[in-house]
This record gives C-alpha cells, structure tokens and sequence, in this order.
C-alpha cells in the first residue's frame, strides 16, 4: 500500500474521483424518473399489443445501486485523512467496483433485452450498462491512484568505454 503522507485536504485527483462518484451515485437515484422507466412498453405476445413493462424492480433496483454508490464514495472521502481507516478504504474501492460489475450486468439478470431497444439511450438497460462501465473505470483508477505505490523512476546511465 502506498506510503501515508499528513495532508490538510483531499487532493485534486481525490476530489474529481470522489465528485464523479457522487454524481454517478445521484444519477442512479434520479434515472427511473429523469428517463421515466413507467413509459417504457412491450409488445405483449398474445394480445399483439403494447402494454407497459413491469419495471418497479429495476427501479428499486436503481435507486439501491446509487445509495450504495453514494456511501461507499461519501466513506471513502471522509475517511480519506485518516490513516487507521486505510484498509476500509481499500474495501469501499473494491466494493464500488463490485456495485459497476453489478450495474453491467443488471439487465441480463432482470432480463430486459427484451423489453426495450438496447442501443436507445433511454432505456434502463443501457444506462445501467454505462452507469456500471464508468464506475468501473473511475473507481478503478481510485482505487490505483490511492493504494498502488508509484514506481520509482530509474535513471540509465550510458557510459561510454573507450
């Protein structure tokens, strides 16, 4: 783990990993209602008409996903001066990665391939899938940024023989 260093603050790269947390953690609670998961319909295969999709668990779904985000960052940013608190750090790092892996993987487990166009951006599965993907991604870096050691610079010196 990497040497703790006495800081007065969070650093820049801290404050821009924690920021795009908390916001991806406040999307996840605003998404059902910004992109309005109750409009969203099916074809239903008997009546050959559109009725609208049973999407109430992949709201609660959501909303769970983005408080989880929010605590897991809010932990990680408050505890962040604190060295004792260094290895739950670490665990809330790995954690918000297991909450992306989870969000990428949330339409195939709620199986809604069928219910809406997958490429269409407004649609649950497809914000779940990116949602995940870029916490993954930032949380990631968080998590090599704070306890991966920098690797030390080494010099070559070329010398000539004569």
């Amino acid at each position: 783990m990497k040497e703790y260093k006495e800081r007065a603050g969070l650093s820049p790269v801290q404050l821009t990993y924690g920021a795009l947390g908390l916001v991806g953690g406040v999307w996840m609670i605003l998404a059902p209602f910004v992109l309005n998961y109750d409009a969203i319909t099916v074809l239903n295969t008997t009546t050959k008409k559109q009725v609208s999709a049973e999407l109430g668990p992949v709201t609660t779904n959501d909303i769970i996903c983005g408080v989880l985000l929010i605590a897991l960052v809010g932990f990680a940013l408050l505890t962040a001066n604190n060295a004792a608190m260094s290895k739950f750090r670490l665990y809330a790092g790995i954690a918000t990665i297991g909450v992306g892996l989870y969000l990428m993987a949330a339409p195939y487990l709620f199986d809604l391939l069928k219910v809406a166009e997958y490429l269409s951006i407004n649609k649950p599965n497809t914000n779940d899938v990116l949602i995940g993907l870029l916490t993954v991604i930032i949380a990631g870096f968080a998590v090599q940024h704070e306890f991966v050691p920098a690797q030390p610079k080494t010099t070559t010196n070329v010398s000539s023989a004569v």
